[in-house]
Order: C-alpha cells, then structure tokens, then sequence
C-alpha cells in the first residue's frame, strides 16, 4: 500500500507539469472542494482542472450530480467542453444520474432526488424542459419508490427504473438465518404519461443468495429494516434493445444478464453462472463489482469494470470495456479496454458512454471526481479532475455518473448583471443558457430608459461562465443594460437596467473561495497523513482514513 499511496502523491508532477495551479490543485493545497466564485451569480461550482484536451473530443456538456462530505449543496451541474461552468441548481437537493434524455421529440434533463437509506433511493424522477422547468415527474408502479441507480427512457417512449425491496429470504447459505431479509433487486417498465406498470422483474426469481460475492456482515440479513437487510444483489443499471430484450447489471453477484420480453433468463455473462468462454484471459467475464452495462450492439456491450467495493479492491485499478459476444458459440473477447489515468480505483459507482457521433468513449469514475474522454481504440484524448486526485480514495466530493450529451438551455430567468463602481466593470452571465456567444452593451437616458429606447456602445464575446466589460466613457452616468445575442445576433435575453452612478458594490476577493481556504487546513494534514502512511507503510492509516471518509451512496 505504501508503494500506491508514494505513487498518488507524485503523480499529478508527474502527470501536469504544464501548470503549478494543476499541482496544486492535485495535491488538495486549495482544498477539497476547489470552488471558483463569480461576481454576478452567488452559486459557486467545482473548479474542474482540464489535466489533458485534444480537438477530437465530441462536442457537448458534461453532466454532472455532485455530492459528498465536502460538497455542502449538492444539485444537478453542467459544464462546457473546456470545464466552464454552464448551469448549477441547488434547489433541488441532491440528485443522481443527471443525463439528457429523449421524449416524444424534446430533449429534456432527467435525474433521480429524494431521500435514501444508505443502499437504495426512495423518491421520484423529474424530467426539465429547455427552460430548466420541470416538466413531467416519473414515480414507480404498485406503491413502490424509485431508486436512485438508473432511470431510462427507452426508444418506445417507456420509462425503465430500479427499485430496491426489503423481502423476506432464507441466509442459511451464506450463514444467515432462515428467516432472513433481502434487499430485492426489481426494475420496472412504466407508461410515463399514465404510469401504468407495462413489465416487472425481481432478481430472487432468478439468482440465490449464495451466489452473491458480497461478505454479509454478522448483523446484515437478520431484521425487515434498512440497517438490517442483507444487499445481496444490488442493481445498479437497466437497459432495453430493439428486441424488447433487457440488460441488468447486478454489482454484488457480478453478472449482466439478458432477460427475455416474457422475464426468463437468456444468458449471464460472469459470476458463478457465466455462460460465455472468456476469449481475453479473463477480461470479459471477470469483471467485479461493476456498473452500467450497455448495449452498443446486439452483440457488443459496454461497462465499466470497477475492481473493489468500500472494504476490499480486486483489481490493481478500475477499468471501462467493451466487450464482444458470439451466441453461436457462447465466447465473450474484449475488444477494447479504457483503462484510469494513472490508474486509480473507482470503489463505488461511475459509467461508461459510447458517443453518438465521433464513437468517442466517455467514462465517469465514480467515486474519484474525474472524467475522461477516450478514442474508440483506448487513447486518452480529454481527462479533467473537478476535485483533487489526492482525495480520490475518500469521496469527500463524487457524482454517481458523468454524462456527455448536447444540449439547448433557454433559462426563463433574466441574465445576472453586477456592476462594480470602483473598477467601472460589469460582470454579467447567465446560468444555464448555451446559446449566448456575446453580449451587447446598451445604454439611455432615464426618460429614455423609461421607454426602453436604447442605443448600442458596443460588443464583447462571451467568456466562461462570467464575462467581465469595462464601461467606456461614453456609457458613463447613462443607464445601461446588458443584451445577450447568439450567433445570428439575434436577442436571446437581457439584464435589468442599471445605472453607472448608482451601482457601486464591493467585488469581493476573485481568488479561491472562503471554503477553500478553509480546506486548506484539511489539505495539509491529509498530505501528512499520506506522507505518514508511505513513510511507516502501515495499511491500517488508510483502513481509518477511508472509514472517516465513508458517506452515504458509498455501496452505489
């Protein structure tokens, strides 16, 4: 372990030397939650360091659902190719699996919020409209709450999700009581506009306890209660073919397995049953404990091979594969791997993502708050990191799932603008829209103003999130408005008015923000707890380490 933990710890010199901010940002100095803070907008986002960026990445927004330890209000978040922040919401709470999703013609931005009992989700799944409205919420048939491991709108218009059951079930194979409880693995396919159940299947139909690799903890299985039931299964993705075929990912018995339209079992790729021979020494069918298994192909299928789990790692380090299937002669071969840059271990969650147009490979880690974007044939093409590397152990900051997806945001809110009086500069931006690529700046007289008859003093192309203008003397004791225009000109919104001699706000310090400097603390004694662990080569600092900085959806 020590040999590992020397290895995290110069890795990102190694890794960045292009930048002293990337080190230190990678070694945690600014914290463990590196925040940038804006001017005119008072939500403070991830800064994402880009540690690599190549043309060839497909365009689009990465989505992510950040939560955990460090990250006090966690919300749906989108950012620009290039890491800048395009929209944060927080009043939704914490959610999962923030994706963009096809419905009858619209694209909408789906994810799962509601509460949880430290396994399962128990809520709801909203669907917002370009305007970031919600537009439709999607909840489980029967009586039962969604979940937070997946929600998918299928091609016919469905809506498939994971349910999670506390059942009753005999333990005794696995040193259980008779009498034991289970958490059940269920998914649903529901009509989203009546919310009637069109199919239902349940993993104890279909797999016994003793097929689990999950170690069942003394406690675990002895009472109906969320403490006491025993996760033996656990589903973590659901996914349907034009076949009306369905693939279920199951993380604690290591097994895809493909379900028939009437509910049987058609085939299991891994685990104690696996029906395929392993063409790739064992690579495409000894994965464990993974997440979000896909169709690419009637007979390709992609996932991302997470090797450990909160107690225990089973690979070296955490990896995506697509792997190829031939049902005539039941084989499994890997055709490519997407291995971790620097190969660090995801121990719960994460995703992989064929991308629709350049067949770029898009993997989320999980636990470790990186994405990465790959060529089809495994090359690195664009890695970020919106937390430091030397936290990636803990969680402390994590999104269940990153995405990458096009997408049109036309808030229905107004542009934010302030202006600071001492420097003469207005910041203005605008959370969520995606079309703007610059802002006109205008200007009246009060009776003019009054009428809106206003008049151009100029143009500046946007910048980031935040763009920053400096008034021209012209503008001067005017007042002014801030117009966003797209790419033909046109007028997508504007800011309220404001007048140059009235607007003279403090602009509080741009650098990192006020929880940052306060993780600054936390940085260094987490540097010295590493440096202590590879000086003294004691695994029970680590043990410790991520046992205090265990959260909820650790087991996701």
């Amino acid at each position: 372990m020590a040999h590992i933990l020397l290895y995290w710890a110069f890795l990102p010199l190694l890794a960045s030397a292009f930048s002293w901010h990337s080190w230190w940002y990678e070694m945690g100095v600014f914290g463990a939650h590196p925040t940038l803070k804006h001017v005119s907008f008072d939500q403070q986002a991830p800064e994402v360091n880009v540690l690599q960026w190549d043309p060839r990445c497909e365009d689009g927004y990465v989505l992510l659902s950040p939560r955990g330890r460090f990250y006090p209000e966690p919300g749906p978040l989108i950012y620009d190719n290039r890491g800048n922040l395009v929209w944060i919401d927080n009043k939704f709470g914490m959610v999962m699996d923030l994706n963009v999703q096809h419905y009858k013609g619209q694209n909408y931005l789906t994810f799962f919020t509601g509460d949880d009992d430290g396994t399962r989700g128990i809520g709801s799944y909203y669907m917002l409209n370009s305007s970031y409205e919600v537009a439709h919420v999607v909840s489980a048939a029967n009586g039962y709450s969604g979940d937070v491991h997946d929600f998918k709108i299928t091609d016919q218009g469905t809506a498939l999700m994971t349910i999670y059951e506390i059942c009753p079930m005999d333990l005794s194979a696995v040193g259980g009581p008779e009498d034991g409880w289970v958490y059940d693995g269920l998914f649903q396919e529901i009509n989203i506009e009546t919310g009637e159940l069109l199919f239902e299947w349940r993993a104890r139909d279909h797999y016994a306890v003793e097929e689990t690799y999950f170690e069942r903890a003394e406690e675990k299985g002895t009472g109906p209660t969320a403490g006491k039931a025993f996760d033996y299964f656990h589903i973590n993705s659901i996914a349907k073919d034009a076949h009306g075929n369905y693939l279920v990912s199951s993380r604690y018995i290591h097994t895809v397995t493909c379900i028939s339209p009437s509910g049987d079992v058609l085939w299991i790729l891994g685990g104690k049953r696996n029906m395929f021979k392993d063409l790739s020494d064992g690579s495409a069918t000894e994965f464990t404990w993974q997440h979000d298994a896909r169709w690419l192909s009637d007979n390709v299928i992609t996932l991302l091979d997470n090797g450990a789990h909160e107690h225990l790692q089973t690979a070296d380090f955490s990896r995506a594969y697509m792997i190829e299937l031939d049902f005539e002669n039941w084989t499994a071969r890997t055709l490519h791997t997407y291995e971790s840059p620097g190969h660090f271990s995801s121990h719960s969650q994460g995703n992989v993502q064929v991308l629709p147009r350049t067949g770029n490979v898009f993997v989320g880690w999980g636990k470790p708050s990186a994405y990465t974007e790959f060529s089809a044939d495994g090359e690195v093409l664009c890695d970020a990191h919106w937390g430091p590397s030397m936290f990636f152990w803990f969680g402390w900051i994590k999104s269940y799932r990153a995405q990458k997806a096009m997408w049109v945001g036309r808030p229905s809110t107004p542009p934010d603008v302030v202006m600071d009086g001492q420097s003469r500069t207005v910041y203005v931006s605008w959370n969520g829209a995606t079309d703007v690529i610059g802002w006109v700046m205008q200007r009246a007289s009060r009776s003019d103003a009054a009428s809106g008859e206003f008049e151009l003093v100029g143009y500046t192309s946007k910048e980031g999130f935040e763009t920053s203008i400096v008034v021209p003397d012209e503008a001067e004791g005017h007042y002014l408005r801030m117009v966003a225009v797209d790419q033909e000109g046109e007028t997508l919104g504007m800011t309220r008015v404001f007048n140059t001699a009235d607007e003279t706000p403090h602009v509080t310090f741009s650098g990192p923000s006020q929880a940052n400097l306060q993780h600054t603390l936390l940085a260094a004694c987490g540097l010295g707890v590493v440096l202590a662990a590879v000086w003294k080569a004691k695994r029970r600092i680590l043990i410790l380490g991520t046992r205090c900085g265990r959260s909820v959806y650790d087991r996701v």
